[in-house]
């Protein structure tokens, strides 16, 4: 039998003085794109960060890619890409597109962090796969939203990690940007990667998600979206939910905006 992806079980999380996840259990048995949705405050941020080992539940245990990412941090920040919903870096800072998604190797490196040709291929490589190999001398601050939103996630894989967790990375964006990620999405599924991926609405990403996680600090449902997606499960969580069709599918409109 195969390691899952993600093994959690029973994870309580408590953050200044708050419960923020109590008894989260769920498993990724197999590279496949999973969408984690709830309402503001649900702990979706605060899950993607315990899977990244940077926030310890303090009962429960955590497996990422068959590591303890609180023991073994080491070894899995070299196998585990994330794109943070609030980015660190300095939109006043001159950094060329080229240097941020360098960050990406460099702060996985031991020191004294030797940077080599190796590493500014796989720069290139990753830029080429999110189609912004031109702008490799173009300064990041100077990038429309989609454009930085490219290049961060660029950054999250340059390192070819076989898991990629990501924070609202479509929020803002336009159609077209929106459709480019998709792509870029696809073929990351088609190379047996894993996406987790934090969003507040489903719809524009429904054709890739295998499982949905609905979470409200507990987990209220996990499965296929056709048994997740009713207003049975989904309206004691969204009071405002709403449901239109088009195309002849039945869309859920979730009604949060804000993580």
């Amino acid at each position: 039998m195969s390691t899952p992806v993600i093994s959690v079980e029973n994870a309580s999380v408590r953050l200044d003085g708050h419960m923020v996840l109590e008894d989260v259990s769920f498993q990724v048995e197999s590279p496949a794109f999973i969408t984690v949705v709830g309402p503001n405050g649900a702990g979706k941020t605060t899950l993607l960060k315990v899977l990244l080992g940077m926030v310890k539940p303090f009962k429960g245990s955590v497996k990422v890619l068959g590591l303890n990412p609180f023991t073994d941090y080491g070894r899995l920040r070299g196998l585990v890409g994330y794109v943070p919903q609030k980015d660190r870096v300095s939109y006043e800072t001159p950094l060329r597109v080229s240097e941020i998604v360098l960050m990406g190797i460099v702060l996985r490196k031991s020191f004294p962090r030797v940077v080599s040709k190796d590493d500014f291929e796989s720069v290139r490589r990753a830029l080429a796969y999110l189609g912004m190999e031109e702008h490799w001398g173009s300064f990041f601050n100077e990038l429309s939203g989609g454009q930085q939103r490219r290049v961060l996630i660029a950054r999250a894989l340059a390192s070819d990690p076989l898991l990629l967790l990501l924070d609202e990375v479509f929020a803002g964006l336009d159609s077209e940007s929106q459709e480019y990620l998709i792509n870029v999405f696809k073929k990351l599924k088609e190379r047996g990667r894993t996406i987790v991926i934090v969003e507040h609405e489903v719809d524009p990403i429904m054709e890739l998600t295998d499982r949905i996680l609905v979470l409200n600090r507990v987990v209220c449902a996990y499965g296929d979206p056709s048994l997740v997606l009713s207003e049975e499960k989904l309206k004691p969580i969204y009071p405002c939910l709403k449901t239109v069709e088009r195309e002849g599918r039945r869309i859920f409109i979730l009604g949060d905006k804000h993580a």
